[in-house]
């Protein structure tokens, strides 16, 4: 049985270039977390994806906005997948300073818990999901990290102040997530259309 379960675990490192393994404990949320200072628009940079939404790793271009309602928050979600833009908009319940949540209308990507673990509300912003808890105990069985920018295109030193968060997060590197392209941009496309102009 030792073999066996420590076998599966080399499979799942070998297979995403990453032990999973590692983002099974729940970190703690970032200290001083204002919820307020992160509204507004945000680039998706790097992630990985729970299991239950692995579609996305197919996203060309992937972005949020951010508003408020009350003390809660909504995702304005725009993705890109096949030169085809969509939105996919979820609540954010505020349970604690930087720990959330998610309501999502379709029932599954994005339900669960959602931690603001990392950054500043004017560079980037680094999240942990959890969509699947443990029965074992405190652990995540099914983890997400998506990490997000102000801008699209992040210049050497924010992706080396990423990169230390990381580091001191999960002991893991940008190297071992994966990155989105942004091959082209959903919000411009959303503007040349002028739909939902409150919104973009």
């Amino acid at each position: 049985m030792v073999f066996l379960w420590t076998f599966a675990l080399m499979l799942i490192t070998v297979a995403k270039g990453m032990d999973e393994t590692k983002l099974w404990r729940i970190p703690p949320p970032m200290k001083g977390h204002q919820w307020e200072t992160f509204l507004g628009r945000w680039y998706y940079q790097f992630r990985k994806s729970a299991c239950s939404w692995s579609g996305s790793n197919e996203f060309t271009d992937y972005g949020a906005l951010i508003t408020r309602e009350s003390k809660n928050t909504i995702w304005f979600t725009l993705t890109m997948r096949n030169g085809i833009c969509n939105t996919i908009n979820h609540r954010g319940i505020l349970i604690s300073p930087g720990v959330y949540t998610t309501k999502d209308p379709t029932g599954g990507s994005f339900s669960g818990t959602y931690i603001i673990v990392a950054g500043d509300s004017k560079t980037f912003g680094i999240s942990y999901g959890c969509t699947k808890m443990s029965v074992l105990g405190d652990k995540c069985e099914d983890a997400s990290i998506a990490v997000r920018t102000r801008i699209r295109y992040p210049d050497k030193a924010v992706i080396a102040m990423i990169n230390d968060a990381l580091l001191q997060l999960w002991g893991i590197t940008v190297d071992e997530l994966q990155r989105v392209k942004h091959i082209e941009s959903c919000f411009q496309k959303k503007q040349n259309m002028q739909l939902n102009k409150q919104w973009w």
